[in-house]
């Protein structure tokens, strides 16, 4: 069969298309059919139209050579239900007639022929007429399947176009127009430039009708982006370029348009712009986006001779929260934070004008940092306001799943031009200045001064240090012995860090831990410790000397991991020892950040031999309900209770109550900070033997803590106290 998307020649045509005659004359039948053939075409027959059709319907003829005068259905019926069949509409149709009247063969036209041949036919030239019509119907069936791929291709693309004759203003639409402008049938027959040009929304109309009429007028081609409502009252947003032809005088003679909906691309890229330059979870800007938003603030207050005021703010102890209530509460949580700290900025018009409410910056530039910018802030005064307005803010309860959680949070202040004049500077400035809040003792707030800029650069040198230190062997074990206050004997140690810095020395962990849970080296830190101990342990175990439990602390990021029984099981099957050779050591303030969830992880710890210490019991928020919920095996009293327990009277009440509240609830008792004798044995009155502190025995080294328990063996066979 011949492809409708070929361009034959020669005897191509005939080795491809296979042809239908048509004639009730047998003779004429079987001459045409011998001649055609003889040219190499294949050739069928059909001696009237009801059989002629049957085989059309059946498929595979590429051209009829068809009689008009025939019995039953002529040729002129014929020839108007094979244009009705759905392959038919562009099948060569050549009718052959003795009538050579015009009337008969306008009306062969008029029933879809597409040429006619008169008899007698000349037999010689019938080939080559099939030759051409067949040619012809190729080509046109080609640009037909190429106007409907463009269609397809134009309504894929959401885009028409449109023709108007600048003359009459005759108006012709694609399908594709009409897809766009959701025209139905009705409008597009009776489409005229005016009408669509009507769909063009109020604010965008004159300038769209304006471009036309100069290129009309003038010959001036045109594109841009509008909006129309389409028929169904759907707005949408179109791109129209638009090309003028000029005829031979030079004047424009028509315009060509095309019209695109590019709504779905507009909102495409609104997202990726919001995904580029806005925080996903809060809304904000986000940290690159607040620079570029910064300069042209600050360049305006230079202008102005104005200042403004960066506040750069850092929820303390977060990625702890995070740990313990989990990335989902997490992500609430710092919802509500962003919410709070846009709320603190439109209630700050008493402290600052209205144009820097309208200027101001709140963005989230960190995992739970947040910056805020302040224009036309004239007095640090202001600036002291609004950072006191934002911390009291986010000091409030927040509500968690009918749980209340407390946040605190440190803010830096650095002021514009005082101490920077471009917005990376200024935010270096906050940078440190939070640094400064944080170190003293957070929840505060700390302007910005040189002095800091030194202190920043030492900050980040002693980060470097320590991250290298971890990896490379500076750091060491000291260990403080736990004593049995009645018997002077060892009944277990703490195992306390300490960095041996190759230039400054033994770094005492005071100096070190605050800044490894700042820059996230605490859980790597606390793993070396662990390391460390049970390596000691096993050690001390092959020197023949006894068993000692070993209490580590752990920070909130080793407790919050999951994989912590499992971690602390293998770092024991290493060393060949059992869980009872550890003691782990945790804060109130660590388990009340989530108390269902401490608890689970506590009985975790618990189920597989671990016991567990609550230390610097009675700094923190713990009520007796929440202690009797936690599976606990000791009790730590904080040094704060001890430093006055000789003294008596009420000095001595909360000690008492703690040893009585512990004994009541089967857990050891622990002192800390031991340091006199009259404190030991205040706290022996009180019934507390099991003692820490420099009166018993400082932190020493290793090799130290072997020592001292061979001098105990050697003294008297040690009866070590059981957890």
């Amino acid at each position: 069969m011949l492809s409708a998307d070929s361009s034959p020649h020669g005897d191509t045509v005939a080795a491809t298309a296979r042809l239908l005659i048509v004639d009730d004359d047998e003779v004429m039948r079987a001459m045409a059919t011998h001649t055609l053939r003889q040219a190499g075409f294949d050739v069928a027959e059909a001696d009237d139209g009801g059989t002629a059709l049957a085989m059309l319907a059946a498929g595979g003829i590429d051209l009829v050579l068809l009689d008009l005068v025939m019995p039953g259905l002529d040729g002129y019926e014929v020839c108007r239900r094979i244009r009705a069949l759905p392959q038919g509409a562009l099948l060569p149709v050549l009718v052959l007639t003795g009538l050579n009247d015009t009337v008969s063969i306008d009306a062969a036209y008029e029933a879809g022929a597409s040429d006619f041949i008169a008899k007698p036919i000349h037999w010689t030239l019938l080939s080559h007429r099939v030759r051409y019509a067949l040619r012809a119907s190729a080509a046109i069936t080609s640009a037909q399947r190429t106007r409907e791929r463009l269609e397809r291709a134009q309504q894929i693309a959401h885009m028409g176009h449109w023709e108007l004759v600048v003359a009459n203003q005759q108006f012709h639409c694609s399908p594709g127009l009409a897809q766009v402008y959701a025209a139905p049938p009705e409008a597009v027959a009776t489409a005229t430039a005016r009408s669509f040009a009507g769909r063009v929304c109020p604010g965008d109309r004159q300038r769209v009708l304006s471009a036309r009429k100069a290129a009309a007028l003038g010959g001036q081609p045109y594109q841009m982006s509008f909006e129309v409502q389409r028929f169904d009252g759907a707005v949408r947003t179109v791109f129209e370029q638009v090309v003028v032809l000029r005829d031979a005088s030079g004047a424009p003679e028509r315009l060509e348009g095309i019209t695109q909906d590019i709504t779905d691309r507009i909102e495409a890229e609104r997202r990726i712009t919001q995904l580029a330059h806005f925080d996903s979870l809060t809304g904000l800007p986000n940290g690159r986006f607040f620079r570029e938003l910064c300069t042209p603030a600050l360049e305006r207050s230079a202008r102005l001779h104005r200042s403004c005021a960066l506040l750069q703010l850092d929820i303390d102890r977060f990625k702890a929260v995070n740990d313990a209530v989990g990335h989902a509460e997490g992500d609430a949580v710092l919802r509500q934070v962003a919410e709070r700290l846009m709320a603190s900025i439109r209630a700050s018009d008493l402290v600052v004008s209205s144009r820097s409410l309208r200027e101001s910056v709140v963005a989230r530039v960190g995992a739970n940092s947040f910056n805020l910018l302040l224009v036309d802030v004239d007095q640090a005064q202001a600036a002291t306001s609004v950072a006191e307005r934002v911390l009291r803010t986010l000091s409030a309860p927040i509500l968690l799943d009918g749980r209340e959680l407390v946040l605190t949070a440190s803010l830096g202040i650095a002021l514009f031009p005082r101490d920077a004049t471009d917005a990376d500077g200024l935010v270096r400035c906050a940078e440190q200045a939070l640094y400064s809040a944080k170190a003293a003792g957070r929840g505060q707030h700390r302007f910005f001064d040189e002095a800091m800029n030194q202190a920043a650069s030492a900050r980040l040198a002693r980060e470097s240090d320590l991250r290298h230190a971890i990896g490379h062997g500076q750091l060491r074990l000291h260990y403080q012995p736990k004593v049995d206050a009645a018997t002077g004997a060892t009944s277990g140690v703490e195992a306390l860090v300490r960095w041996q810095h190759p230039v400054q020395g033994l770094v005492p962990p005071v100096q070190f831990i605050p800044l490894a849970e700042e820059c996230g080296l605490i859980k790597p830190l606390t793993d070396w410790v662990l390391e460390a101990a049970c390596h000691d342990s096993r050690q001390r175990l092959d020197a023949g000397l006894p068993l000692l439990p070993v209490a580590v602390n752990l920070a909130a990021p080793s407790f919050a991991d999951p994989g912590l029984p499992d971690q602390l099981l293998a770092v024991l099957a290493r060393h060949q020892l059992p869980p009872g050779s550890l003691v782990l050591e945790v804060t109130e303030s660590l388990l009340m950040t989530d108390v269902d969830r401490a608890v689970k992880r506590l009985g975790a710890l618990r189920a597989q031999g671990f016991a567990i210490a609550l230390d610097d019991f009675g700094t923190g928020y713990s009520s007796l309900n929440y202690l009797n919920r936690f599976p606990l095996d000791e009790l730590k009293i904080d040094r704060s209770f001890i430093t006055d327990v000789a003294l008596g009277g009420r000095h001595s009440a909360i000690a008492a109550s703690v040893i009585a509240l512990g004994r009541e609830f089967g857990l050891r008792v622990v002192a800390e900070g031991v340091e006199t004798a009259a404190q030991a044995e205040a706290l022996l009155r009180l019934g507390c033997r099991q003692q820490q502190g420099w009166l018993h025995a400082r932190p020493m080294p290793a090799e130290a803590l072997v020592q001292r328990l061979r001098a105990e063996a050697a003294a008297q066979p040690p009866a070590v106290t059981a957890l």
